[in-house]
């Protein structure tokens, strides 16, 4: 008899919590996007650095080898506008199943935003200057230098709009390559959070990207227009 009772009490608490996740799943489909931001699992880690933009629109070399003969599954149709007015349009994607990581200053946490769920990039420019060049006196001294030369320094951050509306602001270090309309030339850019340009370069020979359309949803089917869908994790 007590074990009777021992094994319909072990039956009571399991029903108990399967209906207390059940209810869980239903509150997490339900939540407004705004407070899954807010609850969002904090990313401690930072994204790997992209080496600076050479000569040529800001392209860079293809150090993640993504660059295809053609544009991979999950690429986007959509526009990028640098900011020297270079407009670059053909289907766009990063490091296949890699979120673009953005520090969020306000939050002082990384956020992983899939580029499947952006439609609209801005860049903010934080900060622009022509720094001195120092350089170590020779190898091993703790002594500096002033080479007499001068290089430009950008830091930028970017808001990123997603196909709900929401929006994203902060510091991101990611490719950005683009099969290019037209010509299927194939371009490897890069979002920055700052970067160093060459010596003797000038603030004008500094290439970025300034905007970035894309086009539909990278969802598909998934019901975006709903606003409660999970759009940050």
């Amino acid at each position: 008899m007590e074990r009777h009772r021992l094994t319909n009490l072990g039956t009571a608490v399991w029903a108990v919590a399967g209906a207390m996740m059940l209810c869980g799943i239903v509150a997490r489909a339900d939540d407004d996007v705004s407070d899954l931001l807010g609850g969002a699992k904090t990313v401690t880690t930072a994204p790997a650095e992209v080496t600076g933009p050479g000569h040529g629109g800001g392209d860079v070399p293809d150090a993640l080898g993504t660059l295809t003969a053609k544009a991979p599954a999950g690429a986007r149709e959509g526009t990028v506008v640098l900011n020297d007015g270079t407009k670059i349009s053909g289907e766009i994607w990063t490091t296949l199943a890699t979120p673009l990581r953005v520090w969020v200053e306000a939050t002082k946490r990384y956020v992983d935003v899939d580029l499947s769920l952006v439609s609209r990039v801005e860049v903010k420019v934080l900060h622009e200057s022509m720094e001195d060049d120092w350089r170590w006196l020779k190898e091993g001294s703790d002594q500096k230098i002033f080479s007499g030369k001068k290089y430009p320094l950008v830091e930028l951050e970017y808001v990123f709009t997603l196909v709900n509306g929401q929006k994203v602001e902060g510091g991101v270090v990611a490719p950005i390559y683009v099969l290019e309309d037209g010509t299927g030339r194939k371009r490897a850019l890069a979002l920055y959070k700052k970067y160093k340009g060459k010596l003797d370069e000038t603030l004008k020979d500094v290439a970025y990207i300034k905007t970035m359309e894309l086009k539909g949803d990278g969802a598909k089917g998934e019901g975006l227009g709903s606003g409660k869908l999970p759009l940050i994790y």
